[in-house]
């Protein structure tokens, strides 16, 4: 019966994220990640994420690849690149070594591993920086694609937390909607490429105890990618990405304080 639950909640997460990609700025991995996180350890929760995250983006640039600006692709790739490959490293780095620390509440005692804590920690800040109203006016050059593309490479590497960032640094730079959404995907899929291999090193024998729950999230995110063009208007963004932050703000609050 537990089985049902965690399949259950995994579908129609996976779905309904999947739906709110394309209007809400968030990524797949961004609703997912923390889902996966109440069933399994975090680092196997990232590799999970990871694995339906890439799968979803090859749709997507099978789809609108020939819409992809080379230029913005070449100056924020290669930054992002190296940046998720020091990220996904770090991320290895702190599951195999097991730090943790102690938290004291209320006479109970939380025992928390520092990777959950870093992961908990940025949920709450992507949480906090979209409740800010300046942040949705905030206009980005292209001269800081460099540093953008280190920042969600790097971000995306250690906890998959990719999106937001990058979506601050291509959405906000008058790029065309059609240039950003398709240049954003191929972005995302690099970093995928780079940061898969590396969590498969120490967790590739985990990993397949989930194959079917990895299996039924890719299933759904595939059905939430194709319905989500028919359902959501621009018009809904602001109120998608105030629940999404709510959302992440409750679950990294949880896995800081040892809760999840």
């Amino acid at each position: 019966m537990e089985e049902i639950y965690i399949y259950l909640i995994i579908a129609l997460v996976s779905f309904g994220a999947s739906i709110l990609t394309f209007f809400s700025g968030f990524g797949l991995g961004t609703m997912l990640l923390p889902a996966f996180c109440l069933f399994m350890p975090v680092e196997l929760a990232v590799l999970s994420t990871a694995m339906v995250h890439i799968l979803n983006n090859l749709l997507k640039f099978i789809l609108i690849r020939k819409l992809i600006d080379k230029n913005v692709l070449f100056s924020f790739g290669i930054s992002a690149v190296l940046a998720a490959f020091i990220g996904a490293k770090l991320n290895g780095f702190l599951g195999a070594e097991g730090m943790e620390y102690q938290l004291s509440i209320f006479q109970l005692t939380y025992r928390v591993d520092m990777l959950s804590f870093i992961i908990g920690a940025l949920m709450i800040l992507f949480a906090i920086l979209d409740f800010i109203p300046w942040s949705s006016r905030l206009t980005i050059g292209r001269q800081h694609f460099v540093t953008g593309g280190f920042l969600s490479g790097f971000f995306g590497g250690l906890s998959g937390h990719q999106g937001a960032l990058r979506a601050a640094f291509l959405a906000k730079s008058n790029l065309s909607a059609e240039i950003f959404i398709s240049t954003s995907v191929c972005l995302s899929l690099l970093i995928d490429m780079v940061r898969i291999p590396i969590y498969l090193v120490s967790n590739e024998a985990s990993v397949y105890g989930y194959w079917e729950t990895i299996s039924l999230a890719c299933i759904f995110a595939f059905a939430g990618s194709f319905l989500g063009k028919r359902l959501f208007t621009k018009k809904k963004i602001r109120n998608v990405r105030m629940i999404v932050a709510l959302f992440l703000f409750i679950m990294g609050t949880g896995m800081v304080f040892g809760l999840i």
